[in-house]
């Protein structure tokens, strides 16, 4: 029988916000799934395709704005079910036997089905390979986007937007980071360690201020020049999914004629439109609140497509209206096509 245990461990600690960020949750869902492949045996093929479905949609429900899981799951699916049209096309075509029959045969045959075992388990590090490689190539694009002595705004946590802020201070571009402290768990602080400890001069500003004090509309001794955020997830009609308060700085760097890129990914768009913005604890807010107090605690919010400049892929900086087209060229797997 088919153990979940594990994978359902590692979904609690997605779902409690013990593994967070998009990248950090997709590596554990992955090799979670890698290691339960290779660990557990399955008597057929359809117990194995049962298996890696209901185990990959434990993943899935454990939060809704994780794209990036989601993709690599439905990849390593679509690998699994690539592989057993396979088998059961080739055994038919190059024998007597009926596709019934060679259906039949891909049920019984330990060792093809090992080997189709293996193939899906080798998927999750495909993917795996796939975010390394488009990071690399991130960095290299979304540092060209800024300039000499850019007063750049950032908010929440990224790693994908600070390894470009932190790229760009490596090439001396002599840049200023204003970055939010991302109530109520205050994520900004993580930004701020991170910039702070590679020498980028920063400054912490409260979530509070951030429309007005990128909104260069007044008098101030700071001029801001650019907004660089990362973002949980992308719509395919570019619409942007990000921690809540990323709505008021996009609409501000909008009405503001800013520039305000998001630093993302391909492999970050849901191209399903399955996400539900999520409400997390009143206790995160206020832990000792009045009794009768209700609190509305929304996790994320989303920045309208049309306050976003672009968004910085591994395939060059896209605009929010061209994502489906380049989602089509480069990984049409994610739209159900081949």
């Amino acid at each position: 029988m088919a153990d979940f245990s594990r994978v359902q461990d590692i979904a609690s600690k997605i779902q409690s916000i013990e593994i967070q960020g998009a990248t950090n949750v997709a590596k554990a869902g992955f090799k979670i799934m890698e290691e339960e492949l290779q660990r557990q045996t399955f008597s057929d093929y359809e117990e194995l395709h049962k298996f890696t479905k209901q185990a990959s949609q434990l993943l899935m429900l454990a939060r809704d704005t994780e794209p990036m899981l989601f993709n690599g799951l439905t990849y390593a699916l679509s690998v699994l079910e690539e592989e057993g049209q396979k088998v059961t096309q080739s055994v038919s075509e190059e024998s007597s036997m009926s596709v019934m029959d060679s259906s039949a045969l891909l049920q019984n045959d330990s060792s093809i089905l090992q080997a189709i075992q293996q193939k899906v388990a080798d998927s999750y590090q495909e993917f795996l390979h796939m975010i390394k490689r488009e990071k690399v190539k991130r960095i290299e694009i979304g540092t060209t986007l800024i300039d000499e002595g850019d007063n750049i705004v950032n908010h929440c946590h990224s790693s994908s937007a600070v390894d470009i802020l932190i790229g760009a201070h490596r090439q001396g571009k002599n840049i200023h980071v204003y970055n939010t402290e991302t109530r109520p768990l205050y994520q900004g602080r993580i930004t701020s360690t991170d910039l702070v400890n590679a020498g980028v001069p920063t400054t912490m500003i409260t979530d509070s201020t951030a429309g007005f004090f990128i909104d260069n509309l007044y008098e101030s001794h700071v001029h801001i020049n650019k907004v660089i955020i990362g973002c949980d997830a992308i719509k395919l009609n570019g619409d942007v999914i990000n921690k809540v308060g990323s709505f008021n700085i996009g609409l501000s760097a909008w009405h503001s004629g800013i520039p305000l890129y998001i630093a993302g990914s391909l492999l970050k768009v849901d191209t399903v439109d399955s996400i539900e913005i999520e409400q997390r604890s009143p206790d995160e807010v206020w832990p000792e609140r009045p009794e009768q107090l209700d609190i509305i605690n929304y996790a994320f919010d989303m920045i309208p497509a049309k306050c976003v400049t672009g968004i910085i892929t591994e395939f060059g900086v896209i605009p929010p209206w061209e994502l489906k087209n380049t989602i089509k060229k480069y990984h049409p797997w994610m739209l159900g096509e081949k």
